[in-house]
């Protein structure tokens, strides 16, 4: 961080009570993230076999659980996709798009950092989108329709064109050609839709369909997100995908909107875009983490 960062950073912390506060939980949080590898380096001295065997002693038992506890939970901070890749059958990578052919002669075109399970064989073809964004190309084939699930919401198709997005308490799909019947748990009758009309799936719950904007929805296949009046909290979400760090949004800031079109392979470059657009600041603290303020 220049001098002149850490400058404009502490008049900011010191301008609201509440920037200071969030700050402070923030560091508290990654100071018990980086205590379990200080401990570590400390003991690596010490016989393998003996340090192992000292975890089980009585008196060292709940240190050596709470150790284990940080552990897991620098793992999830760092990696919270950590369990949905061990269920995938693939996963995509930062900073590229992967573009894979599933058995049935179908193309599916993963966005960064997404996940997917596969079940193909005796009739079926399903695929289960654990994260992220995919763009799907399905060939027709008579009695064997093809469906996407992601939680609760099942995408059927027989042969088309969509894009399904995936988020925490949302799934929107998009269709570009071809025909698609959306359901959900709440809904199993579903909803038709045709090309270039989109539907929110909100935790279960269809809304009304809509026209939507298809070069919008694809713009990640062609290395850019684009948006319009989207929350900077999500927009920065969407934008870790392709980072190899996290992306930490304090205050505010994240409840504001933006519109624009931005790079996937420049991802520090596109974060000031978002903070000089928005009025915000932007610290890169480490490779690791990145705070928008």
């Amino acid at each position: 961080m220049s001098a002149v960062q850490e400058y404009e950073f502490e008049e900011w912390l010191n301008a609201d009570r509440n920037n200071r506060l969030a700050f402070d939980q923030m560091r508290v949080l990654w100071a018990r993230i980086e205590e379990p590898s200080r401990r570590l380096a400390q003991t690596r001295k010490k016989p393998m076999l003996s340090g192992f065997l000292s975890m089980f002693r009585p008196r060292r038992s709940f240190a050596a659980l709470a150790g284990m506890a940080f552990v897991a939970g620098a793992i999830f901070f760092l990696h919270p996709d950590f369990i949905d890749n061990i269920q995938a059958d693939i996963v995509s990578g930062q900073s590229n798009v992967t573009a894979v052919e599933l058995p049935d002669g179908s193309v599916v075109r993963l966005a960064a950092n997404s996940a997917l399970s596969t079940n193909f064989g005796g009739g079926r073809r399903e695929i289960q989108l654990l994260r992220g964004q995919a763009f799907f190309e399905v060939v027709h084939r008579n009695g064997d329709p093809f469906r996407v699930h992601t939680g609760d919401v099942t995408v059927q198709v027989v042969g088309t064109r969509f894009n399904v997005d995936r988020l925490s308490q949302q799934t929107v799909v998009i269709v570009e050609d071809g025909a698609v019947r959306v359901s959900s748990a709440q809904d199993e009758g579903g909803v038709l839709l045709g090309p270039g009309q989109q539907i929110v799936v909100n935790d279960g719950t269809l809304l009304p369909s809509e026209i939507g904007d298809v070069g919008l929805a694809l713009s990640w296949m062609k290395g850019r997100l684009s948006v319009h009046n989207m929350p900077v909290s999500e927009l920065t979400a969407r934008l870790e995908n392709f980072d190899e760090g996290r992306i930490v949004v304090i205050g505010d800031v994240g409840t504001r909107s933006i519109s624009g079109s931005f790079p996937t392979t420049d991802i520090p470059g596109s974060l000031e875009t978002v903070a000089d657009a928005i009025g915000a600041k932007v610290v890169r603290t480490s490779p690791w983490l990145t705070v928008i303020y």
